[in-house]
């Protein structure tokens, strides 16, 4: 074997491994919140205390593992990408046809180093609000609408992961990254 197979396979698996652990947290989220509750509704409330503790101290060990790999994988991902998301972000247009090409900067919306900041910063959040909420032996105040709160903010990130490889994708095209498709990036803007 090749180092650029093993290269290769150590993303593939890092990559594998952080869709399913944020697959889990989300799941794990929604099951917790949503499923539970109306579940142990008719019992009595000792009894369902009882069952929320110890629905907690297991979605604990899920929620730190998760986490761990979400930012081991997360590290490995973003050092495999990271030429990517710091290249020039510039494409050629023609000067209307004649005399040589202009390089015209991206957006920041068609950069992929900006969604890469908004997909880590806000996956971040989500994963200290994740752990702050299973840290100690009593629950937070509130920890349902904490646990809403994260599950937006996990669907964000999902949202921005989207988005990140969208644009990089894009950016490594010959394309420009707005160009729709059958269209060439040689044209005169508008």
């Amino acid at each position: 074997m090749t180092n650029y197979f093993l290269y290769m396979l150590l993303f593939l698996f890092a990559r594998y491994l952080h869709i399913v652990c944020a697959t889990v947290l989300i799941g794990g989220t929604l099951f917790y919140e949503m499923v539970v509750p109306p579940a142990i509704d008719e019992l009595k409330q000792e009894q369902q205390l009882f069952i929320f503790a110890r629905a907690r101290w297991f979605f604990k060990w899920i929620v730190w593992v998760s986490a761990a790999i979400i930012l081991i994988s997360g590290v490995i991902g973003t050092y495999g990408h990271w030429a990517e998301y710091n290249q020039e972000a510039a494409y050629q247009l023609p000067a209307n046809g004649q005399g040589p090409a202009q390089a015209v900067p991206l957006s920041p919306m068609a950069r992929p180093s900006s969604w890469w900041a908004a997909h880590a910063s806000c996956g971040i959040l989500a994963l200290i609000i994740a752990v702050s909420l299973t840290i100690g032996k009593v629950p937070p105040s509130q920890p349902i609408r904490w646990m809403r709160l994260n599950l937006m903010i996990l669907l964000l990130v999902m949202f921005l992961a989207t988005a990140t490889r969208q644009t990089r994708l894009e950016a490594g095209s010959a394309n420009h990254p707005m160009v729709a498709p059958g269209e060439s990036s040689e044209r005169t803007p508008r």
